[in-house]
């Protein structure tokens, strides 16, 4: 009986405190999430219809200029981008950021599709509706995957790209799916988890650091950046739908085959942070050797979000290679 007891102290009650705890989070997101989009969305900003959703982008720069367009990754939106964008607008760029759903302020899809192919498709979508070519697509993190299929499914509408220590999962192996992706299919597991983390704004900076290397850069006002879009309603629901086609994606798409960025000709410069433990530096080194005409540009003492750790070197980077494009 004795050992009974024990068992159950040790066993029992920390799962039940676990499920309470789990339990009292979802229960939270879900009072937080009140917020309607279209509603809450930045000053400033609008919703376009990109293929199967209405999605918010914010500009700068004049309508006449060079179409920059850039897509952010996980939890990050378009207002990420924004001290990147005043910069390049004082050139003349016509700068562009999306929300890339189910992050920020675009709707989610009614089907809740969210793999690499539907992205790249909202992408475009995005470029038709505003009847844009010659675009130079800038992809970070997880938002290089439907970046790069984007640039594999229409290469002639791009003049060129940026890659910003993407995650790309080029050559997977065989897909198995584990217990960790079999959980996540599960919504009344995968919703109050990613509640008490994921969506949750108190562990937003502590994301954030694990992300990167110059934690001096993640000041108040910028780790509320990133959470603001927490409070849209369905934050957490959708975010599930995601992680579901993230972890458990097959790779079928173009994207995860390296014979087919061979097809890639147009100029992409390759910015990586030297001390990224995210996507490290060797893939970007790999990357720059699968594709024809790249360029590899390292900056020191930075990890995975360079345009939030030290936008400045960014800037910099990324100038240097659009004025080596005035020329093509």
């Amino acid at each position: 009986m004795k050992l009974y007891k024990v068992a159950v102290a040790l066993v029992v009650v920390p799962i039940i405190a676990l499920v309470a705890v789990l339990g009292g989070a979802d229960l939270i997101a879900h009072s937080r999430e009140r917020d309607i989009a279209r509603s809450a969305a930045p000053a400033g900003s609008r919703f376009v219809r990109a293929a199967d959703v209405d999605m918010l982008i914010q500009e700068r720069g004049p309508a006449s200029g060079p179409p920059i367009v850039f897509i952010s990754g996980m939890g990050a939106w378009s207002s990420t981008w924004l001290p990147t964008m005043d910069y390049l607008a004082q050139a003349g760029y016509h700068c562009i950021a999306l929300d890339l759903p189910p992050f920020g302020y675009t709707s989610r899809p009614a089907d809740n599709t969210y793999d690499t192919g539907h992205q790249a498709l909202r992408i475009l979508g995005m470029l038709d509706t505003l009847k844009l070519s010659r675009v130079i697509l800038v992809g970070h993190s997880f938002g290089g995957r439907a970046t790069v299929e984007a640039l594999m499914a229409e290469p002639k509408r791009f003049k060129a790209a940026v890659l910003v220590d993407v995650a790309l999962a080029i050559d997977p192996p065989p897909a198995e799916r584990g217990l960790l992706g079999s959980l996540i299919e599960v919504p009344a597991v995968a919703r109050p988890v990613i509640a008490a983390t994921a969506t949750n704004p108190w562990l937003t900076g502590w994301f954030l650091r694990k992300f990167t290397s110059r934690h001096d850069a993640l000041t108040a006002d910028r780790i509320a950046v990133y959470q603001r879009p927490l409070s849209v309603a369905g934050t957490t629901q959708a975010y599930g739908y995601w992680l579901d086609a993230f972890v458990n994606d097959p790779g079928l798409s173009r994207s995860s085959r390296s014979p087919d960025y061979a097809s890639l000709s147009m100029p992409v410069e390759v910015i990586w942070g030297r001390t990224d433990g995210v996507t490290p530096v060797s893939e970007g080194l790999r990357l720059s050797r699968l594709l024809p005409d790249a360029r590899m540009n390292v900056l020191p003492g930075i990890g995975h979000i360079p345009h939030i750790e030290d936008n400045g070197a960014f800037n910099r980077a990324l100038e240097g290679f659009l004025v080596r494009l005035q020329g093509v």
